[in-house]
């Protein structure tokens, strides 16, 4: 009984695994068909010959409605993004780019011609398409930009909305009225170079007999007498064949003429004629300077070809007159009751300035200002041996150098000068009532406020 129950379990035993094995070996063939299904629609996707490969991901379809639409390429306006039909005119000006080197058959070298992988001549319909269209598109023209307004032309936002607005009210551009009320800027734009040779001071004479002859009496003038050929006329106006050739004319022939009215050269190109020979001493900061960096020029303030000033070839009689054509304020300042004894002569600007550059602020001569007023006033240097700290700092804490309606170029009367610093003691909180301020001063008692050496004077008393 035993043995037969035995027999049953291990014949169950053989048919499941025979079942079993049967199943792994469908299953297995099954991957292995599936593996070579696989293979075989690779092979046939890869080996399929593409006809042409499409750039910029364009079709044949694109082409073709591109074609139709051609009339309506020739009228997109190429310097706009957005067409009126909503199209990006961008990829059509990549293509357009792309079919400018697309050429006839007939111009086209042997080697450069499409081949398939044949070697046959490349026949394909959207190949075709593609250069029919590209034939059409060659023909169009773009839009010129030669009227649209160039904002890297001008200085500012402001000058460029000048511009536009000048171009559309009047067809000619108009231009711009020079004002003569004070010195003028040197011109912004460069003249193109005229080619031209040297004729001699002989052949200038022949037209500009007067201007040389009032040239002669000038400082330069009087010095070209005794060295010959040091100051012609065309080692600073440029060679002058050109400019005869063309019968004369201010500026004519590329002529320079140093005129402030002439905006045709900039004010480097003529403070360089100057900076030639004038270059050190005062004008060694000129470069970086003030007025260097306002466009100022030579001519601005110097009068070269006739005897204006007894100094300098100022174009004014007196020094300050110069310099008051842009310091306006200054003159005023001048005018006051305080002032320095400039208005009498006894000094000028270029005393305490120098009007080419400097190392210090203001153009000062001095390393400071304390400094430019020392070469003057020399019993204020000190050393003290008790010193009055704002004195010692800067000479402006009290003064106006330009002048002041108060004594002694007071910025503000005494003793509301004093109280500025001094806010307490002696009753100065007391308003109106306070003695100092009825007819008494500070000064009255410390006299010294600028310092002083006695050794009793702690106080600047004396």
């Amino acid at each position: 009984m035993q043995k037969r129950i035995c027999n049953n379990a291990i014949g169950g035993f053989e048919t499941v695994a025979s079942k079993v094995t049967e199943a792994i070996k469908a299953d297995f063939n099954q991957k292995i068909l599936l593996s070579v299904a696989s293979v075989l629609i690779c092979w046939t996707t890869l080996s399929c010959p593409q006809s042409v490969k499409a750039a910029e991901g364009y079709t044949v379809a694109d082409v073709d409605l591109t074609a139709r639409d051609s009339s309506f390429v020739g009228n997109a306006r190429a310097d706009s993004p957005i067409n009126e039909r909503g199209a990006d005119v961008e990829p059509l000006s990549a293509l357009t780019a792309f079919a400018d080197q697309i050429d006839h058959d007939e111009q086209m070298p042997a080697s450069a011609k499409a081949l398939d992988y044949e070697g046959k001549p490349f026949e394909d319909e959207a190949y075709l398409a593609l250069k029919d269209f590209a034939g059409r598109l060659g023909n169009i023209q773009r839009a010129s930009t030669k009227h649209q307004m160039k904002y890297a032309e001008s200085d500012n936002a402001l000058d460029a909305l000048r511009e536009f607005l000048n171009k559309g009210t009047s067809p000619q551009q108009s231009t711009p009225s020079i004002s003569t009320d004070g010195p003028i800027a040197g011109g912004k734009r460069s003249s193109s170079p005229v080619e031209a040779t040297f004729v001699g001071k002989k052949v200038c004479l022949t037209c500009h007999t007067t201007q040389a002859e009032s040239f002669g009496k000038t400082l330069m003038g009087r010095i070209g007498k005794t060295q010959q050929g040091k100051f012609d006329c065309e080692n600073c106006h440029g060679p002058g064949s050109a400019h005869v050739k063309a019968g004369g004319g201010r500026g004519v022939g590329g002529i320079i003429s140093f005129r402030p009215e002439d905006q045709a050269r900039t004010a480097e190109e003529n403070n360089a004629v100057c900076l030639n020979c004038h270059e050190k001493g005062d004008r060694t900061y000129w470069n970086g300077s003030t007025h260097e960096t306002r466009g100022l020029m030579c001519t601005n303030c110097h009068t070269i070809m006739k005897e204006v000033s007894r100094k300098n070839q100022l174009k004014t009689a007196v020094e300050p007159d110069t310099c008051f054509q842009c310091h306006k304020d200054r003159r005023a300042q001048m005018a006051r009751s305080s002032h320095m004894p400039l208005r009498e002569g006894k000094i000028v600007c270029s005393d305490c300035h120098n009007p080419h550059g400097s190392a210090t602020d203001g153009l000062l001569r001095a390393a400071s200002i304390n400094d430019t007023c020392y070469k003057c006033h020399a019993e204020k240097r000190g050393p003290f041996l008790f010193e009055h700290l704002p004195v010692r700092e800067n000479c402006l804490n009290c003064h106006d150098p330009h002048g002041s309606v108060n004594e002694s170029m007071l910025k503000i009367s005494r003793p509301r000068l004093c109280v500025e610093c001094h806010t307490f003691g002696h009753g100065t909180t007391s308003g109106p009532l306070a003695v100092q301020t009825i007819s008494r001063q500070c000064q009255n008692c410390h006299t010294e406020v600028h310092g002083t050496n006695s050794p009793s004077g702690p106080l600047l008393h004396r």
